[in-house]
């Protein structure tokens, strides 16, 4: 009797250990590129730390790009699956007849702004005229919006004022520190972190209450078609974590803490506080945002067409 209990024991451990090791082959891996780190990956980060990716099969590695233009080369290449950057990069892709879309929105409003000295005299676009302004690179988020601003108030962006790349963060607060520029773009997380200097700086122009496409998990058509299980579970496993970050915000605030170590509470509390309201609701990708995603990359180049919210976003991933 101990014998055959013995085996019939061993036998149940060896098809639960088989079950387990057919559970961990099905893992998927998504290999995702960020074009830059910023506060709208949150929701990635939050889903990994619930645990949500590993319950829907699938495994999330993300690796760091030198901005987008690298991360979409990657993508195109077949190097990556996933591109966490600027949605702007699905009209180009159009135009090189490589149909992209927007698994899930991960920024729902334009994450940038002028910025300069607070002692500096420039209060809009006019009075910057004929002064330096820095963009992150040419041909970004950045650039794109600040031509497109100018154009539109009446300006000819090249004659009328010099723009400078000097990328993001770091380099173009040092920029506006030292000089180089009268004023350039930040995006919210370093907003947030220099306003923690009381009279120190001032936004100058301000896009981020801009329904805007910012930010999302960007794939070729071509592998949700081929992977149409893995884009759904990304997508919902995504969408759990924004209802999460929405609901609790002491949760929304320790995943801005494990992205930012170096950040002081209040520091996190502001940027988190600031990512949640941005995200939009349920990962959708609103139609306000898309229509001046469309209007600000095609207005400075006229061989780009508009993208629709349909080939854009497939809203039934993120509901199912």
């Amino acid at each position: 009797m101990k014998l055959a209990f013995a085996t019939k024991t061993l036998a149940a451990a060896v098809i639960a250990m088989s079950a387990h090791a057919g559970a961990a082959q099905a893992q998927t891996k998504i290999r995702a590129g960020t074009a830059s780190f910023n506060e709208a990956l949150m929701p990635i980060y939050a889903a990994q730390e619930k645990g949500y990716y590993k319950e829907a099969g699938i495994e999330v590695e993300m690796t760091n790009f030198r901005g987008g233009a690298p991360a979409i080369q990657a993508l195109v290449s077949g190097g990556i699956e996933m591109c966490l950057c600027a949605a702007d990069h699905i009209v180009r892709l159009k135009g090189r007849r490589m149909p992209a879309q927007i698994l899930v929105g991960l920024d729902e409003f334009h994450s940038y702004a002028i910025v300069a000295k607070a002692s500096s005299p420039f209060t809009n676009l006019e009075s910057l005229k004929g002064k330096r302004i820095g963009i992150t690179a040419p041909g970004s988020l950045t650039d794109n919006t600040l031509r497109y601003s100018m154009v539109s108030s009446g300006f000819r962006p090249e004659r009328d004022f010099e723009i400078m790349g000097t990328g993001g963060g770091g380099p173009m607060i040092a920029a506006i520190d030292t000089g180089q520029v009268d004023a350039g773009m930040l995006i919210t997380t370093d907003i947030e972190n220099i306003m923690q200097k009381p009279g120190a700086y001032k936004v100058v122009i301000e896009y981020r209450d801009m329904p805007y496409a910012s930010f999302g998990a960007l794939v070729l058509q071509s592998w949700v078609k081929a992977n149409p299980k893995d884009a759904a579970a990304f997508a919902k496993a995504t969408v759990r974590a924004i209802e999460d970050l929405k609901k609790d915000p002491k949760f929304a605030v320790s995943v801005i803490q494990k992205m930012y170590p170096s950040f002081s509470p209040e520091l996190a509390a502001a940027v988190a506080k600031s990512a949640v309201q941005r995200t939009p609701n349920g990962g959708i990708v609103s139609a306000a945002s898309l229509e001046n995603l469309n209007k600000i990359v095609t207005a400075t180049d006229k061989s780009l067409t508009p993208v629709s919210l349909d080939e854009a976003f497939d809203a039934s991933l993120v509901k199912q």
